[in-house]
């Protein structure tokens, strides 16, 4: 499977791409710095990134239930 943007900041202030062939997500900011960060991260830790990112999307939202159905 190629990389692929799995995030991409409508205003273009930043991405977030999966390569699973190399195990890697790589986190891009153009208005922070020209860097690259690459993170290594298997099937695991994608789960527990995703579990934590609906967590922070549901506080964002301002219904912060965690025992909602994550559907």
């Amino acid at each position: 499977m190629k990389p692929t943007i799995i995030f991409r900041h409508p205003d273009g202030l930043g991405e977030i791409i999966a390569d699973p062939e190399n195990g890697c997500l790589w986190v891009s900011s153009p208005a922070v710095s020209d860097e690259v960060i690459s993170v290594n991260i298997g099937p695991r830790g994608l789960r527990s990134v995703a579990i934590e990112l609906l967590k922070i999307a549901d506080v964002l939202d301002g219904g912060c239930n965690e025992n909602a159905d994550p559907q």
